[in-house]
């Protein structure tokens, strides 16, 4: 026996519509929060680079302000940036923070480049 391929109703048809509108605003949803977040990650760095640089002052002689803040991992570090975990950084050890471009020295005099 053949089975006749029946087209939906008009009912069926919206109902599949609503079902569809119903996803795409959770999916709306929930890129509203992904941005959220995003942003208020970027703050949470801000705010750690400022700190890192009112507790932790560059030393004199050691770093220019070209090759970034020098900055020790503390515990606080950590737990507030699970990715640092990840990348196997551990308490205690030196990093470099990039200073803001606003920051770093204006050279007129091509001399002064460091070649990376």
């Amino acid at each position: 026996m053949e089975t006749k391929n029946i087209p939906p109703t008009k009912d069926e048809i919206i109902a599949i519509i609503k079902e569809q509108i119903e996803v795409k605003k959770v999916q709306v949803e929930l890129q509203q929060l992904n941005t959220q977040f995003a942003q208020l990650r970027l703050e949470e760095l801000k705010a750690i680079t400022i700190s890192a640089q009112i507790t932790n002052p560059q030393p004199e002689n050691n770093i220019s302000e070209e090759d970034g803040i020098p900055h020790k991992i503390t515990q606080d570090d950590l737990d507030n940036n699970p990715d640092l975990v990840e990348q196997g950084i551990e308490v205690g050890d030196e990093v470099l923070l990039e200073a803001p471009v606003s920051e770093k020295k204006e050279s007129s005099s091509k001399r002064g480049l460091k070649k990376s």
